[in-house]
């Protein structure tokens, strides 16, 4: 069975969503009997990008534009489409392990004809992330009330510039990191990985992503699943589905 979870009635007009009858796409509220019965949480995966750390990378685009030399790649759209196109951007390889960071930068400077040295690409690749405070506390609210893992579409120079920066990702007891697990999502495997670790029933396991595809890739494995908009609706449903545990949120 598929359990995703009701969204505040106030949000379902701009949210509207073809998944299921519990959740996005109701008109009237849900009666909490239908909640009656379901499993307990006993383990919260977070999607890191955009629900815990918003980030920006169409500047990514234009700041490496600024370093070519060739004028046919300094179109700061077409660095990006070239970089995180979703089917075919080169940075899939990347984020699944198949290249080393030295790799990269060597490829995408050979490319794009960069006159720019390893660090300065660094810092240019780094710089995209801010921190959303109220999930951030969320997170941290739920540590020692459930088991926390994070699951995330990321890259070495990412994630060792996001440990260093934001001490929110320790609260958590496993990273599930795609260039490390060799698998992006909304792949079946990294879920997989993500339910080797839980151990437990994945019922009983709560996922959470601003991706509705990523969303649907986790429920189809029995999963439960909450598509993320913001804090409060994220803050209200996660009240709805764990308050049985009389979990502070």
């Amino acid at each position: 069975m598929m359990f995703f979870f009701r969204s505040p009635s106030r949000d379902r007009k701009k949210r509207n969503s073809p998944l299921c009858p519990l959740c996005l796409c109701g008109e009237e509220d849900i009666p909490e009997e239908l909640f009656m019965g379901r499993p307990s949480i006993e383990v919260v995966l977070f999607d890191l990008g955009n629900v815990i750390l918003p980030f920006e990378h169409h500047q990514i685009g234009g700041k490496l534009a600024s370093f070519s030399l060739a004028k046919e790649t300094e179109d700061p759209q077409k660095i990006f489409d070239y970089l995180f196109d979703l089917h075919t951007g080169a940075v899939n390889l990347y984020e699944t392990g198949k290249m080393t960071s030295l790799e990269f930068f060597h490829s995408l400077k050979a490319f794009f004809h960069l006159q720019m040295s390893f660090d300065e690409f660094v810092t240019v690749w780094n710089d995209i992330f801010t921190e959303n405070g109220e999930v951030s506390e969320i997170v941290r609210s739920l540590k020692g009330n459930v088991r926390l893992g994070l699951v995330s579409n990321t890259n070495a120079l990412h994630f060792d510039y996001i440990a260093s920066r934001f001490t929110v990702v320790h609260a958590f007891e496993r990273w599930i990191l795609s260039h490390e697990v060799g698998f992006k999502k909304p792949a079946l495997e990294i879920y997989r990985k993500a339910m080797e670790w839980a151990s437990i029933e994945p019922e009983k396991i709560l996922f959470i992503d601003d991706s509705i595809a990523n969303v649907e890739a986790a429920v189809s494995l029995g999963i439960q699943g909450i598509p993320f908009f913001s804090a409060g609706q994220l803050k209200e449903e996660l009240s709805v589905r764990l308050n049985s545990r009389k979990t502070p949120v």
